[in-house]
C-alpha cells in the first residue's frame, strides 16, 4: 500500500518544522519534519541547515521506505486510515520497534481493536537517562488512534507508477555499424530502451547495470542478430557533456613546484569542477598534480597523462565545445528568461541531460546541461499528471524564479552547505500555468551528492558542478530573470 495526504499531516501536526538541526527531546540530532538520517544514509548533525522544500523530500522518501517495510510486516488486510496511522507511528518509534510490537502482534491476529488500544503504550521517551511519558506523545498517540479506528473518508493513496528501468529484467549487448556499444533492455521479449554508448570503456558500461535493479543478467548477443528496432538514446560520461566557460587568458606551462596566481586559478578551476586537490595555495603539489591528472583522463582520454598544464590543458579546463545553436523560436519577444528542454541524451547514471537556455531580450545568450529527477524517474509529465512524492523532473509549465539563497554568505561555495543533497546553495521555484500542480519544494542547485553515491534529484534541477552553477548565478545577477519555462514539448507549457 501507498499513504495518503492523511499520513503526511498528521506526521507534520506533531514532528513541526525545524530547518536548523537540532536535540530532539532524548538528544538525537534532528531536523526538517523529525528526520534523524538523511536519505543517502548519513546522519544529521547539529550544525546541519535545510530548505523547507528539503524537508518535504526527506519526509517523504522516509514516509516511501516505511510504507515499504509495513507493507511486509502487516499480513491482514488494513484500509487506507489504518495503513496511514502505521506509518505515521513507524516514523515516530522506527519500524524495527514496530516488527516487535504487541500492536502488530495483535493485528497480524486479526484483533484490530486490540491492536488500536496498544498505541498508547508507545508515550515514554528516555529523558536524562530516565524513562518518562512525554505528553507531546500521548497527544499524537491518541491521533493515530483515532486515525486507525475511523472508517470511511479516505483518502487517495499517493501512488507512484512504477519505472520502465523497474521493469526490466535482462540487459543484452550489441555492437553497431559504428562499432560503438548498444544495450538493449528488456522486459521479458519486449524492448523497454536502447542505449548506445558513444564511448567504450568498462567504467561506462558498468554504470548502466544498476540503472536497472530488477536485470537479472548481461549477455552479448551473436555477432549476426541485428539490432532491435526503435528509438535510440545516447550515453555519454560527465566529460562529454561538460559546459565550456570563458577562459582566462593564461599559457604559462605549469609542472609540479610550480607557484603563483595561475596556480591558484588552475586550483580554483579544478575544485569548481569537483576534481578534490587539497587547499588553494597557489602551490603545484602532489595533491594538484593528481587532481590534472585524473582531469586529462577524462578528458583526453590519456591512458597514462601526465601532470602538466600546457596551453591544450588551459583550454581544454574552460571547454572548447562550439556555442550550442540557438532553438527554434517561434515568436518573437523581447523578454529575459530560462527555458528548460529534453535532449535524447542521458548521464552515465540515467538522467536525461536537459538544455537550460539563458535568453536576454529574447535572445539566447548562454546555455547549461543539467539534469533534473532521480535516475529511474525519468517521467516527464504535465502539471495536471505530475504526482507529489514522485521524485520525477518538474512538470512541464511556467515556474517563478525566486531570489538566490545561501547557506554561508555570499558567493561561499565551500563553507557550510544546506545538506549533502542541495550544497552551499539553491534557487527556490514556484509553479504559475497553467492550472496548478501537486509539486513543490522545486529549487535549481548542484547536484552535490553525484559523486557520493546518490546522482540526480527529486525533481529539482541540479547542475553537473559548481562552475556551471556560478554561470548560471551570473545570468540573475545580469538581467534578474524571474520565468522559467519548462517545455517538454506535451504541448501545455505558454510562450515567452
Amino acid at each position: 500500500m501507498e499513504i495518503s495526504q492523511n499520513c503526511l499531516d498528521l506526521i507534520k501536526k506533531w514532528e513541526k518544522l525545524v530547518l536548523n538541526a537540532y536535540l530532539d527531546p532524548v538528544g538525537i540530532p534532528t531536523i526538517g519534519y523529525g528526520t534523524i538520517r538523511y536519505p543517502n544514509g548519513e546522519k544529521v548533525r547539529i550544525g546541519d541547515r535545510i530548505s523547507e522544500r528539503k524537508a518535504e523530500e526527506y519526509l517523504s522518501e522516509e514516509c516511501r521506505k516505511i510504507s515499504l517495510e509495513i507493507s511486509k510486516l502487516v499480513k491482514v488486510p488494513v484500509n487506507q486510515n489504518q495503513f496511514d496511522a502505521l506509518v505515521s507511528f513507524s516514523y515516530n518509534v522506527g519500524t524495527g520497534a514496530f516488527q516487535a510490537s504487541t500492536l502488530l502482534k495483535k493485528l497480524n491476529q486479526g484483533d484490530y481493536r486490540g491492536a488500536a488500544n496498544e498505541f498508547s503504550r508507545w508515550v515514554n521517551g528516555i529523558v536524562n537517562g530516565f524513562k518518562q511519558q512525554l505528553p507531546g506523545l500521548v497527544s499524537r498517540r491518541a491521533d493515530e488512534q483515532r486515525l486507525f479506528l475511523k472508517s470511511g473518508g479516505d483518502k487517495k493513496p499517493l501512488v507512484e507508477e512504477i519505472s520502465e528501468q523497474d521493469k526490466v529484467t535482462w540487459l543484452e549487448g550489441y555492437r553497431d555499424e559504428n562499432k560503438k556499444t548498444v544495450v538493449v533492455a528488456w522486459n521479458q521479449s519486449q524492448v523497454v530502451e536502447i542505449l548506445t554508448l558513444e564511448k567504450f570503456n568498462k567504467e561506462l558500461l558498468a554504470s548502466i547495470f544498476p540503472q536497472y535493479q530488477n536485470a537479472r543478467y548481461y549477455v552479448n548477443a551473436p555477432g549476426n542478430k541485428p539490432i532491435p528496432p526503435g528509438k535510440r538514446i545516447s550515453v555519454f560520461n560527465i566529460s562529454d557533456i561538460y559546459n565550456p566557460g570563458k577562459s582566462p587568458k593564461l599559457n604559462r606551462v605549469l609542472v609540479r613546484g610550480s607557484e603563483g596566481d595561475d596556480v591558484k586559478t588552475l586550483q580554483k578551476r579544478l575544485k569548481d569542477l569537483d576534481y578534490s586537490l587539497g587547499e588553494i595555495d597557489g602551490f603545484f603539489g602532489k595533491k594538484t598534480e593528481l587532481a590534472v591528472i585524473e582531469f586529462k583522463k577524462d578528458y583526453f582520454g590519456i591512458i597514462t597523462p601526465n601532470g602538466i598544464v600546457e596551453s591544450i590543458t588551459w583550454k581544454k579546463l574552460w571547454g572548447d565545445a562550439p556555442p550550442p545553436p540557438p532553438p527554434p523560436q517561434t515568436i518573437t519577444t523581447n523578454k529575459n528568461y530560462l527555458l528548460l528542454t529534453r535532449t535524447s541524451r542521458k548521464d552515465r547514471y540515467g538522467c536525461y541531460v536537459l538544455n537550460l537556455d539563458y535568453f536576454k531580450s529574447g535572445k539566447l545568450q548562454d546555455r547549461l546541461q543539467v539534469c533534473c529527477g532521480a535516475p529511474g524517474r525519468q517521467f516527464f509529465r504535465t502539471a495536471a499528471r505530475s504526482r507529489a512524492k514522485t521524485g520525477e523532473p518538474l512538470p512541464e509549465g511556467k515556474w517563478y524564479i525566486n531570489d538566490i539563497i545561501w547557506a554561508d554568505g555570499k558567493d561561499n561555495y565551500y563553507g557550510q552547505i544546506f545538506q549533502s543533497g542541495i550544497g552551499p546553495v539553491t534557487v527556490p521555484l514556484d509553479y504559475i500555468e497553467p492550472g496548478t500542480t501537486e509539486r513543490s519544494a522545486i529549487e535549481i542547485h548542484i547536484d552535490w551528492n553525484r559523486n557520493y553515491g546518490s546522482p540526480g534529484t527529486v525533481g529539482c534541477i541540479g547542475t553537473y558542478n559548481i562552475a556551471d552553477y556560478k554561470r548560471f548565478v551570473s545570468w540573475l545577477r545580469d538581467v534578474n530573470p524571474r520565468d522559467l519555462y519548462v517545455d517538454w514539448k506535451l504541448g501545455t507549457s505558454p510562450k515567452p
